[in-house]
């Protein structure tokens, strides 16, 4: 079984400041680097500060009162199918909107790099870890590392377990989108180990 959050135990902070941090995640959880790295690109665009949610989860009064805290904010948003994108330019935003949806009991939402669930929060608090902790890259990928290795412990199959990441084993073209970005990303990473960082938002 995975060890809860080596993070309690190896600090990241610790590690030397040239340590790429996917590569350091990806071999202290047995994780392809390339795949973490695949993974954050297909689910927020390597955006460290991005917040999402379903709004088709949301009740109508939940949608307007969020879009008027929004307006109100300056906070940019983009509505997709199922999905509401809240794109925030500082970590102080991104606390702020997951403040207001932790308390007005909004439905669960992802946060950062590796858009953690609010589902993972009794993990979260048994770490130490609070949601605002998150919107810190070498946390985030740390912790998306850690939900990943269990979906591989759980679902032996490599699509089954990326799907489950996502939420849904069962009909859900997210591995194949996963996939594809890490075919295009595995070549180019075999000749060059330094190339996967995290976009610095200006």
């Amino acid at each position: 079984m995975v060890k809860l959050f080596y993070i309690l135990f190896f600090p990241l902070f610790l590690w030397g400041a040239t340590e790429n941090i996917w590569v350091k995640v990806g071999r202290t959880y047995g994780i392809e680097p390339t795949l973490l790295y695949s993974i954050a690109k297909v689910e927020s665009a390597l955006d460290r500060y991005v917040v999402a949610l379903s709004h088709t989860k949301m009740t109508p009064e939940q949608l307007r009162n969020l879009n008027s805290f929004l307006a109100k904010n300056g906070i940019e948003s983009r509505q997709y199918t199922q999905v509401l994108s809240i794109k925030n330019k500082s970590k102080y935003e991104a606390s702020k909107v997951v403040h207001f949806l932790y308390t007005n009991n909004y439905p669960r939402f992802d946060m950062g790099i590796m858009q953690i669930n609010s589902i993972h929060k009794p993990l979260l608090d048994k770490a130490k870890i609070s949601f605002y902790d998150l919107f810190d890259p070498k946390i985030n990928i740390q912790v998306g590392a850690y939900v990943l290795a269990t979906c591989f412990e759980k679902h032996k199959n490599n699509k089954d377990a990326i799907n489950a990441y996502n939420g849904k084993v069962n009909d859900n073209p997210y591995s194949s989108k996963v996939f594809a970005e890490f075919k295009k990303l595995y070549n180019s990473y075999q000749k060059d180990k330094t190339k996967l960082y995290y976009r610095n938002p200006s």
